[in-house]
């Protein structure tokens, strides 16, 4: 039972390793990979430990070696073993993703500073007057985290995300902005889950489909946009329709914290909260608990759902990265180099 136990341990640490190579902008050192797999995976490694790894690794063609100095990169393989490895792992993925994000985002809501949550969207360059266009209706009717944006070009990156040949790259502020704010505030918060609004008469009205983020190895929204069960554009133009959104919960004690934190969101244009609830009151029709109060935040990918809806092809990576919020850009601002 000891080996067994061990070799899943080795799996574990071997595919934390492949993680962050996959999310590395060129060759990685052992060095930078046993630091961050302290950091942001809980486990600890010598760089002898991690050099052991890596010859294991490079053994099976997941990782090549570029120069001693330079250390290695993934390879094709590898990034194809990484998306199939451990599907057990991955049951709680998004969960725990949220609350990694949030607790390592420096945003602070007061001093408007440090680095905020966001998606990570790719389209082609040929492409971006269109999406633009399609996503003019999405932040005007309000349906949006936030007009902050953060647009990159080729050969350019976000956070270290390198923007693909003919491509550009489109950063928006992701709900766990609101997680990080709340929490530095000092409030704890539930990440229930994301799902689809249905609005009627220009108000959100009810849930009509949810997914758990506690038994997701994908985030929500990427789900609900690759299979075209929103209808943004048409709930911005009309009024009713079925947009992203995400369900929180707090405890009803911290209520007046809480609304502190939303005013403010709401005066800096970041964290949209469509809906914030009474003490054991259902908002949109979900119930929650009897000393808790629910939040309904906008999706942050709306906008891009948006423009999916046209049959423009974008690759969305939710909850992705952290951009420093000084790098943000209003959507309108940008709209004018497009239009």
């Amino acid at each position: 039972m000891a080996i067994k136990g061990r070799g899943r341990e080795v799996e574990r640490e071997q595919n934390a390793i492949l993680k962050i190579l996959s999310e590395g902008n060129g060759p990685v050192g052992s060095n930078i990979i046993a630091r961050k797999l302290k950091e942001e995976h809980a486990i600890v490694l010598s760089e002898r430990a991690v050099r052991y790894h890596l010859s294991l690794l490079d053994g099976r063609g997941l990782t090549a070696k570029i120069s001693r100095r330079d250390g290695r990169i993934i390879t094709k393989h590898g990034i194809e073993e990484l998306s199939n490895a451990m599907v057990s792992d991955k049951v709680g993925f998004a969960i725990d993703n949220i609350e990694r994000i949030a607790y390592i985002s420096s945003f602070d809501v007061f001093r408007l500073s440090g680095k905020i949550p966001v998606n990570i969207s790719f389209c082609a360059a040929e492409d971006m007057p269109r999406v633009m266009l399609a996503m003019r209706s999405a932040f005007k009717a309000g349906l949006c985290l936030s007009d902050k944006m953060f647009i990159a070009l080729e050969k350019e990156s976000i956070s270290g995300v390198p923007v693909p040949k003919g491509m550009v790259g489109i950063a928006t502020v992701c709900a766990i902005v609101v997680n990080a704010a709340l929490i530095r505030a000092g409030v704890p918060v539930e990440s229930i889950f994301g799902g689809i609004l249905q609005y009627r008469g220009g108000q959100p009205w009810r849930f009509t489909e949810i997914i758990n983020y506690n038994g997701c190895s994908l985030d929500p929204s990427e789900i609900f946009i690759n299979s075209g069960m929103t209808t943004v554009r048409a709930t911005a133009e009309v009024g009713d329709g079925k947009v992203l959104a995400n369900f929180r919960q707090i405890p009803a004690v911290c209520l007046s914290k809480v609304k502190k934190v939303v005013d403010k969101l709401k005066e800096i244009g970041i964290g949209n909260v469509l809906t914030l609830g009474e003490p054991g009151k259902s908002v949109c029709e979900i119930p929650v608990g009897v000393n808790k109060v629910g939040i309904v935040l906008a999706g942050g990918l709306n906008p891009l759902a948006a423009a999916t809806e046209e049959g423009i092809k974008i690759t969305n990576k939710a909850m992705s990265n952290l951009v420093e919020i000084d790098k943000l850009i209003s959507f309108w601002t940008y709209l004018e180099d497009y239009i």
